[in-house]
């Protein structure tokens, strides 16, 4: 693909940069006119200008022609309304006139109506009307069309906003949808694997259905667990007999003291200890008949004392550490929960967990 140069002639660059001065001063002027300022500040501006517009008059007095009464406050007027607002312009405009008319228009210090004095004023009140419309519609156009760009800043934020919210949200449902595959996946694999070990281990087939409906029932009251969660402190030993009353107990081997855990940490412990079930069932320890699942826990000592849980795995096959990690190792990798540890190893005679939390942790109501 070629590349396509493009060269700017001083004469381009110049107008190039003469048109962002020009759209500067433009954003200044309009900051400047739509600016919000409050109203003893506006009048008293007012005010400031009209003085210093009268002041400077005074002062060129004797240097001026005749015939210009209202030179500096032509001025006044149109500043006073384009930044402190309409009604601050017409009584300068009014202040103007009448200061003019006093001090300035033949016979001066008076305020006697002549010929040339009534010209004189409705000249100067037909140029101050034109002057304080003009600006004062602009002005209101000016912040008109801020209000509107201000409201168009905000329909693009809140659309912009709805686009992210849309792309997580089908993030989320893509990846809700793959874990539920692998859920319904791991579900099948267990039934298969609990059919089939009832079936190895049966020694009168007319208990077999109901031995059947007891492990499939025991796998829908963890599900239940999962799903809805514990509403109050469990103990371990519970938890754990729960997520392993699915296989042979002649298997699968449990020990530890009693401790009791808050709710979050006990669904961290279903899910987790289900999972390593699963792996046992399909590919580990639990998928061939001579295998074994041993599941310990024990309390350190000391003044902050740590739970620790560990999960072993001997007479399976062969074990070789997977490529990669889906969505249940890194569940098991989650651990009980933020502070806490877990080591998962895959030594060659069988699978190792062993994860850990702080006691007071692991006891958290929520």
């Amino acid at each position: 693909m070629k590349r396509q140069h493009v060269f700017l002639c001083p004469a381009a660059m110049g107008e190039t940069s003469q048109f962002a001065k020009a759209r500067s001063l433009t954003a200044h002027l309009q900051d400047l006119v739509t600016k919000h300022r409050s109203k003893s500040f506006r009048w008293t501006l007012g005010a400031a200008l009209f003085a210093i517009a009268l002041i400077v008059r005074l002062a060129v007095q004797e240097r001026l022609p005749p015939g210009f009464p209202f030179l500096t406050f032509f001025p006044a007027v149109i500043i006073t309304t384009l930044i402190c607002g309409l009604w601050p312009g017409i009584v300068s405009a009014v202040m103007s006139g009448l200061a003019s008319w006093y001090f300035f228009i033949p016979p001066a210090y008076t305020l006697e109506l002549t010929p040339g004095s009534i010209l004189a004023l409705l000249f100067y009140a037909f140029i101050v009307s034109v002057d304080i419309f003009i600006i004062h519609t602009i002005s209101v156009t000016a912040i008109s069309l801020r209000q509107e760009r201000h409201a168009l800043a905000l329909l693009a934020a809140k659309k912009e906003q709805e686009n992210v919210q849309l792309l997580a949200n089908d993030a989320y449902q893509k990846e809700m949808s793959l874990e539920l595959a692998h859920r319904m996946n791991n579900q099948l694999a267990i039934v298969q694997a609990i059919i089939s070990q009832t079936v190895r281990s049966a020694r009168d087939l007319s208990t077999l259905p109901e031995t059947l409906n007891g492990r499939i029932g025991v796998l829908a009251r963890a599900h239940d667990i999962l799903i809805h969660g514990l509403q109050s402190h469990s103990l371990v030993g519970t938890i754990v007999k729960d997520c392993l009353a699915l296989y042979d107990s002649n298997r699968v081997e449990i020990d530890g003291p009693l401790v009791e855990i808050g709710p979050r940490s006990s669904i961290s412990l279903s899910l987790m200890l289900h999972e390593l079930g699963t792996n046992a069932a399909k590919y580990g320890a639990l998928s061939q008949a001579e295998g074994t699942v041993s599941v310990g826990w024990a309390l350190s000592r000391g003044h902050d004392p740590v739970f620790e849980i560990n999960w072993q795995e001997v007479g399976g096959p062969t074990v070789r550490e997977p490529t990669r990690r889906g969505a249940g190792s890194r569940l098991i990798l989650a651990g009980l929960g933020p502070s806490g540890t877990v080591a998962l190893n895959y030594h060659s005679y069988g699978v190792n967990c062993r994860a850990t939390l702080p006691l007071r942790e692991l006891r958290q109501q929520g």
